[in-house]
């Protein structure tokens, strides 16, 4: 989940800031658990690769340290070369669902 108090003062407490950041995040990003899933299921190990590392980066951008973890482990097992664990894609899928909530929560 997005620590929104950690968030907001990376944005210096700007409402419009916080809500450009989150809306990008959901442009760019809100369809990324099914892009994941398909990705495993069809053991595309370059495309997880990818896409674990640019959602690293950007759940780190909105200070959801968890998801963070989740698309670490993800990332490493795929940059071995080697397909993740199913736990470990759950995990991380259903955290991008909780958080996708929380911005829809926030968007409202």
């Amino acid at each position: 989940m997005i620590e929104i108090e950690k968030l907001m003062a990376l944005c210096d407490g700007d409402d419009s800031m916080l809500n450009m950041v989150v809306t990008i995040y959901i442009q760019e990003y809100g369809q990324s658990d099914r892009i994941i899933l398909h990705r495993y299921h069809t053991e595309d190990v370059d495309g997880l690769f990818q896409l674990a590392h640019e959602l690293k980066g950007m759940f780190s951008n909105l200070c959801a340290q968890d998801a963070v973890s989740l698309a670490k482990i993800v990332e490493s097992s795929a940059q071995s070369g080697v397909i993740p664990d199913e736990t470990a894609i759950n995990k991380l899928c259903s955290e991008i669902q909780k958080i996708n909530q929380q911005i829809q929560a926030l968007l409202q």
